[in-house]
């Protein structure tokens, strides 16, 4: 019997070498909110990282959240990064697979933001009510929007019915600069962005408030209650080997890593539990289940 499970243990792992030598290029989607180029610089060294550690060809490929599912759909990606609202998607329609979930310094949760002027005098959700307020991505966005979006019905505020206007940025680093300049009295902003513009030297923290600020394990200033962070979901078609392989190789993944340090995170956790942000998506009637 000890004979038979060796051998069948032998074909198996020559099963998955054969698989990663058949691999001949991975192409892992990156959701991209600022921009493509920001993208590549941030996680290039992760597919370098991935291409080290199994032996194969790695493709970042930059992804607009518009675009992601249609990516995945048309098999231009084996794996996808993505914020947890269009995983939630993903996974529904596309039958992906959350893999793994992304850790950062503060772990594995993130939170959106509200932002409004300093010296505005707007300090809470109420204090929007008949202002122009600035998104991101309505309907996809979880940092950007949805998080906000729940947190303001949660406060007696409908952004869609409250606001004199909301209107849809083309990237969140327009809503930041939109709020600081006085075009627009609040803007949802994910959480860790302002921290990331502050250290670029772009803004100072000082330049705004943070509405409904709360205080808890999140380091990053932060307006809503935490959500998981972003999972890497495995396509319906990608080889199983291949993705057992990929897996452990991020859940091993030190903070010390040059991958870790450039993409400013951790390392990986496994796929945190998405039931919460589902139940959110569902009381706001938004994507999957908005039919």
């Amino acid at each position: 019997m000890k004979k038979l499970l060796m051998f069948i243990s032998l074909i198996a792992a020559s099963l998955v070498g054969m698989n990663l030598a058949h691999a001949v290029e991975i192409k892992v989607g990156v959701m991209a909110p600022r921009s493509n180029i920001k993208t590549i610089k941030r996680w290039g060294d992760m597919g370098k990282y991935i291409e080290k550690e199994m032996g194969v060809d790695v493709k970042i490929i930059p992804l607009k959240p518009n675009k992601a599912m249609d990516a995945v759909a048309k098999g231009k990606v084996d794996y996808v990064l993505a914020n947890p609202v269009l995983t939630i998607a993903m996974q529904e329609k596309l039958a992906t697979v959350p893999m793994v979930t992304m850790k950062t310094k503060s772990g594995a949760q993130f939170a959106g933001v509200i932002i409004a002027k300093e010296g505005s005098g707007i300090n809470k959700s109420a204090d929007l009510k008949g202002k122009n307020v600035m998104g991101y991505k309505f309907k996809r966005s979880a940092a950007a929007y949805v998080f906000q979006v729940k947190h303001m019905m949660d406060n007696g505020v409908d952004p869609h019915k409250d606001f004199a206007q909301f209107t849809e940025a083309k990237n969140q680093d327009d809503i930041v600069f939109a709020v600081k300049a006085g075009k627009f009295d609040g803007g949802f902003i994910k959480s860790g962005l302002l921290e990331f513009m502050v250290k670029e030297g772009r803004v100072k923290l000082s330049d705004f408030v943070i509405v409904d600020q709360k205080k808890d394990n999140l380091s990053a200033v932060h307006t809503t209650k935490l959500y998981p962070s972003w999972y890497i979901s495995s396509s319906s078609s990608a080889d199983k080997g291949v993705t057992s392989k990929l897996k452990a190789i991020l859940l091993k993944l030190s903070p010390d890593d040059k991958a870790s340090k450039k993409a400013k995170i951790v390392g990986f956790v496994a796929p945190l539990s998405l039931t919460e942000l589902k139940n959110t998506l569902k009381t706001l009637k938004l994507p999957p289940y908005d039919k």
